[in-house]
């Protein structure tokens, strides 16, 4: 009984967020002008866009205890919680930027942003900033050494430096949530906006032989303790 009773509050609470969530859209300005190829993105969701040439984006799926992140340079980032907003509008300015829309206009300043050093764990928002679409773009952005190479017409992600097996460059084995996957395209296995947390093990030998060529560990949004 107790665990119909969980399960129920379980769907009524997924029921409720459900009809709660909204469709969010914008237009990113720096001082009155648009700003195209800019990262939008929630910070703990799926949701994230890149503003087109007339600045503008659309994120759908908002919930309002969201907080909307802007990608305003590496130093900074524009922050937000969704509350009531719906269409918007951000001046982005030197110290701080403004959100107008439905709302009275608001100005806030910018929160600083994360530094990423090459070769440390990837977060969420990290991944979010860079404006990577493909969970082999992020590795090659954030992983020393990484890169796609044409093997048998394939292209094949390398993360290591002179242990690929004989046969040629191999694809590194990835582990989603604890799950092993070796494929040669690691977006078959996951979508970049559902990771949490990305990290690389080069030596790979708690692995055994699937894990010479390094391990891709990566944790997801559902995988993770939100």
């Amino acid at each position: 009984m107790k665990k119909l009773i969980s399960l129920l509050g379980m769907m009524a609470l997924l029921l409720t967020q459900s009809m709660q969530a909204q469709d969010l859209t914008g237009t990113v300005l720096k001082n009155g002008k648009p700003q195209k190829n800019v990262s939008v993105w929630l910070k703990v969701g799926r949701a994230s866009a890149v503003t087109d040439k007339e600045g503008h984006f659309a994120l759908s799926g908002v919930l309002p205890d969201d907080t909307l992140q802007i990608s305003v340079n590496s130093k900074y980032d524009a922050k937000i919680v969704v509350g009531e907003l719906k269409d918007i509008t951000i001046n982005l300015g030197k110290e701080s930027f403004s959100v107008s829309g439905n709302l009275d206009e608001v100005t806030v300043p910018y929160s600083p942003a994360p530094q990423v050093k090459r070769g440390s764990k990837i977060t969420h928002d990290d991944i979010m900033r860079s404006g990577m679409k493909s969970v082999a773009d992020v590795i090659r952005r954030f992983v020393p050494g990484a890169q796609e190479i044409l093997s048998d017409g394939v292209k094949i992600l390398s993360i290591t430096r002179g242990r690929n097996s004989m046969r040629g460059p191999e694809p590194p084995l990835y582990i989603v949530d604890g799950v092993p996957y070796e494929v040669a395209n690691p977006n078959d296995v996951v979508a970049v906006e559902d990771i949490a947390e990305l990290s690389v093990d080069r030596d790979g030998a708690s692995y055994g032989a699937r894990g010479a060529n390094g391990v891709v560990i990566i944790r997801t949004l559902n995988g993770s303790d939100r």
